[in-house]
């Protein structure tokens, strides 16, 4: 039990010290696995599975659309619509048990997540490049004294 506290511990400590483009990747995965938990099981015939599946999926959906910061402007509302949209579809998927359309879903949403995972691989390379240029500068500053 006491192991059990621990990990749930440490996961909580590390998802709410991650940095909110970190945060966004790993909600993207995790919707990623739901979707495709979600085919699977329709493509089984499993649709109580598929039902939860989906609905762990709209989850995710809503909490990215609530993560959005629309003060920043056209990218924050075309990814509003993108989420309205796919939160609509899985509710139609859902009902009419849809395979193709569940993976177009899908296709959008790996395709959302590698930018995700470019976008904060270049924040990440940019603030090393930065702390390097930070030290230089005191290292040069340090010679000119």
């Amino acid at each position: 039990m006491v192991k059990k506290q621990g990990v749930e511990s440490y996961l909580n400590t590390s998802v709410d010290t991650m940095d909110g483009g970190k945060l966004i990747v790993l909600l993207y995965e995790k919707l990623e696995d739901h979707l495709r938990t979600a085919i699977e099981q329709l493509n089984s015939g499993d649709m109580s599975g598929k039902g939860e599946a989906i609905l762990k999926s709209q989850d995710i959906v809503m909490e990215l659309l609530s993560s959005l910061n629309l003060k920043i402007g056209e990218i924050a509302l075309n990814l509003q619509a993108i989420y309205l949209f796919m939160f609509k579809e899985l509710n139609r998927i859902n009902l009419e048990k849809d395979s193709i359309a569940l993976e177009k879903v899908l296709l959008a949403i790996l395709e959302l997540k590698s930018a995700w995972v470019e976008i904060t691989g270049k924040r990440k390379h940019i603030a090393a490049k930065s702390t390097c240029s930070e030290k230089q500068q005191k290292r040069n500053l340090a010679v000119v004294v």
